[in-house]
């Protein structure tokens, strides 16, 4: 694994029972010792400089090792057939590498997109290379038909889908692509009368449930190509009660030696979870020994599982993983008591040799190089501790611990990505585990779960709440917001109302949303959901109506005061600045105050216009606003005109541009909010923070504990970016280059009275602009914005590194866009435009300004172009395939190239989405629809 040293290949450090360090052999010396067959697997996690550590044994058969002894070829070095087991050479040991020792690697081929390639030439040379491709067709089915009770129709459908997703297909969806290992799954689960149909067993082992709208779309469109129907699912198990099965009443549900290791959860059975927990037993009882649920926080995986526990009385071990947790913390804790290092087993290694259950909770929270290590104890049966024991399948012996029967291993992880920042587990190992997806309850499951938690709540109340939170889901779902409201914040809601019914719904809803209210644009989309329905809040008096709900949508979360007395009226005027921001109630001398009189603030009266500077608003009455004159209303009117004219002269905008863009920008804020908010989310993986190790400072490193005894200073680790020394800051992250083309040809003009094409372009652009410009969607996003039209294939709008400061320079791209459309010639040019993008997103003409030249690294990522345009191809004699072809030439290149259609005559934006790659192309015909796709795009790109 990633974690493994040069030397840990060959030796590691113990101690003896009386104290004194040792140095013990590595399995791979012990093979090559004793003339045995190691196989290295998962050589690709290895640096290349800790591989090529074992160059001279593999291709010389010598080596030198950190105790000084030396490994030397058994025959020439020795001249014997048969030499003794040591021999004193040059005053040290030597001892012979048996003929017979072999080395078997196993391993990933290299990452294209990857700065450092494992397989250079030097490893290279220490292996004799053999590439093990996927099995055909026909190998495919005899294993399928071998391994599981299933006739050949079922196999054809299997291999069927399985031709039709590829890599670089399932990249687009989102999944990967089916392993020997889930198809034999799928099989086996169609073949038991799993209650699934094929479809919906096939969704299941790819996670289907958890893939973005857009994603689960493409997927579709395969499962339709490959004749498998959406066929409803059938339940075998009963909806009202958990159902035990005999295997665990027979064999395991015993009296425990240890019932404090037994779970005793608050579970309340509900029709969605038992379905679920009955599947799982069902599984569990017929010899499924690794279980992966997945889904967002907040859903009862882990009640579901400790509710399992408690019903098989199944004694449990728990871990919970960390983003700083190491693959030795997984297995063994050392720690130094009288000199002496002593391990303690962790609670894995003790549910292996007791037959417990082992549950491992946030699993996508440690870095992928721990969980990793968990195949080859699921895949293998084998595992190699830090002690120099070995955890193996159905043999004992001096230092082998034996996998018990009955241990089972339960593996909890959320869903990769934003907003929960883990890794992605299940890409990973997932096709080792039997996956389980956890979702939300449905909503009838839901209303009688909160009822359960709070009986004396009215049922109303519950159901609104439910509804509410349902819809926020929905939205997530949707890619509207960020965050997937779980059924865990209904709980505390609804619990709070039943512990504190005096405190009324508003203070249950502040504890789950007080964090939201930092987005302002996200606390109005919040706000809008509960009031639709109805959910009522009285703020003085907490009792709960028929009203609406009232949520203030201030960042700062400060209820308004009163400003009972406001000074006399005077002439209206700006008001004088406050350098020091202090706050100014109830005068009419200072800019920014509140519940004054005549000058700029909130919440008083007679001034010239509005001005926040983040302090409480006291608002006067109605009567006093009513008592400002006539006159002083117009003088007032006439100040703030002028301060909106220079405010327009400073950007160099007349006032109807102004309006124009206002007018056009007004109904889209809310969509300019969310894409904005989906780019500040995107991760990028290909850097992260690591435990950098080997330094003389930092945190005790618990592998180097003995080497601590012995002496040696660099024990130590620190948080950091592997190749770069900790504390220097994060390594030059590459931005990632987009280039959006628009279309300006004549029918977006023409049409545009039909179907208002051509301002749902300009509206799109808009979008685009907006949404990038922010600092920090700037320092990983560079893009630019090119036209088409009947005169030409490349009208430059925004060039790479600079792009729109303000609302002038974005309405003069609009403007230039509606002229292009209007005056241009007939005729089209999509496909050399389209052409031209990948060619120049490629090039070395972006400029990141928080990178120095030497850093940046444009070759290794893929870059983006989005086509934005009508469907009106086929008009100028344009066949889909020719624009297909052209996408697809784009992976050449290391460019993703994509097609969104926001217009169409009749079926044509539908027809050229099925012509294209699978994800390749999407119909927008709502200008909303627009920013999950764009997120979409980014987002696969990222990872």
């Amino acid at each position: 694994h990633k974690d493994m040293s040069p030397r840990d290949l060959l030796m590691r450090r113990g101690s003896s029972k009386e104290g004194d360090t040792e140095w013990d052999f590595s399995p791979l010396l012990k093979a090559a010792i004793e003339g045995n067959v190691c196989i290295l697997d998962g050589v690709d996690k290895l640096s290349p400089n800790s591989l090529t550590t074992i160059h001279s044994l593999l291709v010389d058969r010598e080596i030198c090792l950190p105790d000084g002894t030396r490994l030397l070829r058994q025959r020439g070095y020795f001249g014997c057939e048969e030499p003794s087991i040591t021999r004193s050479i040059d005053g040290s040991i030597a001892l012979p590498v048996h003929d017979s020792f072999r080395v078997i690697a196993l391993a990933s081929p290299p990452i294209e997109s990857s700065n450092v390639h494992w397989l250079n030439d030097e490893t290279a040379s220490m292996f004799s290379t053999l590439f093990v491709t996927q099995p055909n067709d026909s190998c495919l089915r005899k294993i399928l038909l071998t391994k599981c009770d299933c006739d050949n129709v079922l196999v054809d459908k299997v291999l069927r889908f399985n031709s039709l997703l590829p890599k670089e297909k399932a990249s687009d969806c989102g999944v990967m692509t089916l392993s020997v290992r889930n198809m034999i799954r799928i099989c086996k689960l169609c073949a038991n009368n799993s209650g699934g149909s094929l479809r919906s067993n096939i969704s299941h082992v790819l996670m289907a449930d958890l893939l973005p709208y857009t994603q689960r779309q493409i997927l579709s469109r395969i499962f339709d190509e490959a004749g498998i129907e959406d066929l409803p699912t059938k339940s075998l198990f009963s909806s009202t009660s958990i159902n035990i099965p005999a295997f665990f009443t027979n064999h395991t549900r015993q009296l425990s030696s240890r019932p404090e290791m037994v779970p005793a959860p608050v579970f309340f059975d509900i029709p969605s979870q038992i379905e679920c927990a009955n599947s799982l037993l069902m599984e569990w009882a017929c010899g499924e020994r690794a279980f992966l649920l997945l889904g967002n926080q907040g859903v009862g995986k882990n009640k579901i599982t400790d509710r399992l526990m408690q019903l098989t009385n199944v004694e449990r071990e728990y871990i919970q993983l960390h983003r700083d947790s190491t693959a030795g913390q997984l297995t063994l804790s050392p720690s130094l008591r009288d000199g002496k290092v002593v391990w303690e087993d962790s609670p894995l290694v003790r549910a292996v040799e007791r037959g417990c259950a082992l549950v491992i909770d946030e699993a996508d929270k440690a870095p992928v190089e721990v969980v990793r290590t968990l195949k080859c104890l699921v895949e293998d049966g084998e595992m190699l501790l830090a002690d120099g024991r070995k955890i193996v399948t159905g043999r004992s012996g001096d230092g082998l611990i034996r996998i018990h029967p009955d241990f089972t291993l339960w593996v909890l992880a959320n869903r990769p990505g934003h907003p929960f920042l883990g890794n992605d587990f299940f890409r990973e190992v997932g096709d080792c585990f039997s996956c389980h997806t956890i979702s939300n309850p449905d909503f009838e499951s839901e209303v009688l779960l909160l009822q359960s938690y709070a009986p004396n709540v009215p049922l109303g109340v519950t159901q609104k709440v439910a509804s509410a939170f349902s819809h926020l889901r929905k939205l997530s779902d949707d890619g509207d917001i960020a965050y997937p409201y779980s059924t865990r914040e209904a709980v505390s809601v609804i619990t709070h109302l039943e512990a504190y019914p005096e405190d009324g719904i508003s203070k249950a809803i502040n504890n789950v949303l007080d964090m939201d209210s930092f987005d302002p644009s996200l606390y109005e989309e919040l706000y809008r959901v509960f009031a639709k329905y109805d959910i009522s809040v009285n703020w003085e008096s907490g009792s709960i109506d028929g009203g609406k709900l009232r949520i203030d949508i201030l960042k700062q979360r400060k209820e308004e005061g009163i400003s009972t007395n406001p000074p006399e009226l005077g002439a209206p005027k700006i008001g004088k600045w406050d350098e020091n921001n202090d706050p100014h109630v109830g005068g009419n001398q200072w800019t920014g105050g509140t519940g004054g009189s005549d000058t700029a603030g909130l919440g008083g009266r007679g001034g010239p216009y509005r001005l926040d500077r983040g302090h409480k608003v006291h608002q006067v009455t109605d009567e006093a606003k009513a008592a400002v004159s006539d006159e002083a209303a117009a003088i007032a009117r006439e100040i703030g005109q002028k301060a909106l004219q220079d405010k327009l002269k400073e950007i160099g905008m007349s006032k109807h541009e102004y309006e124009m863009y206002e007018e056009l920008v007004r109904p889209i804020r809310g969509y300019i909010a969310n894409l904005r908010r989906s780019l500040s989310s995107v991760q990028d993986k290909r850097v992260e923070r690591t435990w950098v190790k080997g330094q003389n400072y930092g945190e005790l490193d618990d592998a180097k504990l003995i080497d601590g005894v012995a002496g040696e200073t660099y024990i130590y680790k620190r948080r950091g970016f592997q190749e770069q020394e900790p504390g220097s800051g994060a390594p030059g992250q590459p931005t990632k280059r987009l280039r959006f083309v628009m279309d300006c040809s004549g029918s977006m003009y023409r049409f545009n009275s039909q179907d208002e094409r051509l301002t749902r372009s300009l509206k799109a652009a808009a979008l685009i602009m907006e949404a990038f410009d922010d600092d920090a969607t700037r320092a990983r996003f560079d893009y630019s914005m090119v036209a088409h039209s009947g005169d030409s294939h490349c009208i430059p709008l925004i060039q790479f590194g600079n792009p729109p400061k303000n609302a002038k320079d974005r309405i003069k791209i609009l403007q230039t866009m509606v002229a292009h459309s209007q005056f241009c010639w007939t005729g089209d040019n999509t496909l050399p435009a389209v052409k031209a993008a990948i060619k120049d997103v490629q090039q070395n003409n972006s400029i990141d300004y928080n990178v120095s030249v030497d850093e940046r690294n444009f070759g290794s990522l893929e870059h983006i172009v989005v086509a934005i345009s009508d469907a009106n191809l086929s008009r100028y004699g344009i066949h889909p395939r020719e624009l297909r072809s052209i996408l697809l030439k784009g992976n050449d290149e290391k460019v993703k190239a994509y097609c969104i259609f926001i217009a169409s005559l009749g079926s044509q934006a539908e027809d050229l989405k099925k012509a294209l790659p699978a994800g390749r192309g999407f119909v927008c015909m709502q200008t909303g629809d627009l920013p999950k796709v764009v997120r979409d795009i980014i987002s696969r790109q990222m990872e």
